[in-house]
């Protein structure tokens, strides 16, 4: 069996994924996305790749491969709830701290929007690939 710890050190990640869950109170919806867009900024961008705030998709016949349902703690909550995963690629763990991860706290209340916590994970690449394809050049419409 290969030493883990030896694999670990040889692996350098060209990035830091860090993914948020929102759990957003359906009548709140569109005052969340628009906070996101303007309130909820980030100043210096300089180790900052991409972010995407993206509304969750249900499988469907348009999305047939879905198979990780993601959903209220609470299964009461669901029915009232429109679920947003943000994903944000940084330069490094650290530069994503520096800048917006140290004000990431949950000990103050949640926010009226949301229906229950949001949820956070930092995720670091093991293996990649790339491909052609480009990151969109341009802030989405209204994004500060």
């Amino acid at each position: 069996m290969a030493d883990i710890e030896a694999i670990e050190r040889d692996i350098t990640a060209p990035l830091s994924i860090i993914i948020i869950h929102w759990k957003i109170r359906r009548e709140r919806e569109v005052e969340f996305r628009e906070k996101w867009k303007t309130l909820y900024t980030i100043k210096d961008r300089e180790g900052l790749i991409g972010e995407f705030l993206s509304k969750l998709e249900r499988k469907s016949n348009e999305y047939p491969y879905i198979t990780w349902p993601i959903e209220c703690d609470d299964p009461t909550n669901e029915e009232k709830c429109v679920h947003y995963i943000n994903v944000a690629l940084w330069s490094s763990h650290k530069r994503f701290y520096e800048e917006v991860g140290h004000n990431m706290r949950d000990d103050q209340p949640i926010q009226q929007f949301e229906i229950e916590r949001r949820r956070r994970v930092a995720v670091t690449p093991a293996e990649w690939r790339i491909g052609p394809a480009k990151l969109p050049t341009d802030d989405s419409d209204g994004t500060k």
